[in-house]
């Protein structure tokens, strides 16, 4: 993605692939394993508002939603085609999710309004600069705590690209390295950009995939 709406990278870099998003993910990250463990992760309570954002063909937002039908759910997603493909998917399993159509540093929603930040496999399509203004718009968006009634404040959930954990994924390196976009990712530093606005960051854990590593990051406000 870049800071212009017409100039966002598509879900696979290419247009052409974007109806196969959902095969790819499926049979080659094997991506309801690890949503399935992110949304464990966050620990979701009853009337919460979660937004996944990146939401893609909007897996992760429906997963949320089923796992927990009392929430309220938003996926973002600069790209139309790809969100009209979400909505299909979740008018077909039944379930009530908003599919907005914005960028991640630029969202659409008002200060301290959502209780969880959800990204999967979207931070590295994002430039250093992009990276770092979608996370002070996350920071904006997350409920601040209250001291009054002890509530804890809004969290993030990431799971993305995260620098290389065994010996296999230290070889792709270099190769990922290539791509500008996936360099904070290879280098470890989305917990400092992530953290910079506020943040607590903690990584959870690592998932070894064909493609590279996959981190598991918790922001707390």
């Amino acid at each position: 993605m870049t800071a212009n709406n017409q100039e966002y990278i598509p879900a696979l870099r290419f247009r052409f692939l974007t109806p196969f998003f959902d095969v790819v993910q499926r049979w080659l990250v094997h991506d309801v394993v690890y949503k399935r463990q992110l949304i464990e992760q966050a620990d979701i309570r009853p009337g919460q508002r979660v937004v996944d954002l990146g939401c893609g063909t909007g897996t992760l937002a429906i997963m949320v939603k089923q796992a927990h039908p009392e929430t309220e759910v938003f996926g973002l997603d600069a790209d139309p085609e790809i969100l009209g493909i979400a909505r299909a998917k979740a008018n077909r399993e039944g379930v009530a999710v908003t599919f907005d159509e914005g960028m991640t540093f630029a969202l659409p929603y008002p200060d301290g309004s959502v209780d969880r930040v959800f990204s999967s496999l979207m931070i590295h399509h994002l430039k250093t600069s992009d990276k770092e203004r979608t996370a002070r718009e996350i920071y904006r968006v997350l409920r601040s705590p209250d001291p009054s009634s002890g509530k804890p404040g809004g969290q993030l959930h990431i799971l993305d690209f995260g620098k290389p954990s065994s010996p296999y994924t230290k070889l792709l390196g270099p190769l990922l390295h290539r791509f500008e976009e996936a360099n904070d990712n290879i280098d470890g530093r989305l917990p400092e950009i992530f953290g910079a606005p506020g943040l607590t960051m903690r990584h959870m854990g690592d998932f070894q995939t064909f493609f590279g590593t996959l981190t598991f990051l918790y922001g707390q406000k």
